[in-house]
């Protein structure tokens, strides 16, 4: 495996005009992206691009204005964690909000559940978790991973 720097592998990208969802690149909003993804995949225990094929609600306890959208996925490419197999997540949003499944695969960045009340394998770590799948963004956040220290136990974006 061939190691770069974070810096030089966004160079290359921006110098060979990569853009993401069909727009112009834009080069502040490209580096800002990928900047806080390689912060995510590092700051998080699973990233991986993944297929969402269903969803379900559950009340939150002692919280009636809240409920967990519980997330069920395909791991199509696995980034940092588990490698293969279907995943949950929980995502805990007010009462009401409308339950989407992306249409497209997603890149996420999640944090590991230890809430044994909570029937979730990962939960969401708030905004910023899910990325459009883009070949650069997916570069961006495997190169974040192979640098990642894997014997890492404190991760900021997770509780």
């Amino acid at each position: 495996m061939r190691c770069f720097s974070f810096s030089l592998l966004v160079a290359a990208l921006l110098q060979a005009g990569c853009s993401y969802a069909g727009q112009p690149l834009n080069t502040e909003a490209l580096d800002a992206q990928q900047r806080f993804l390689q912060k995510s995949v590092v700051q998080t225990q699973f990233s991986a691009v993944v297929r969402v094929y269903s969803v379900s609600s559950v009340a939150i306890a002692n919280s009636p204005n809240m409920v967990w959208h519980i997330y069920r996925a395909e791991i199509i490419t696995p980034i940092r964690g588990r490698q293969r197999g279907d995943i949950s997540y929980a995502m805990a949003v007010e009462k009401g909000e409308e339950t989407v499944i992306p249409e497209e695969p997603v890149l996420l960045t999640l944090c590991v559940n230890n809430d044994d009340a909570l029937v979730a394998d990962f939960y969401w770590p708030g905004t910023g978790a899910e990325f459009a799948v883009t070949p650069a963004l997916i570069q961006v956040a495997q190169l974040a991973a192979a640098s990642s220290d894997k014997g890492q136990s404190q991760f900021a974006m997770c509780d």
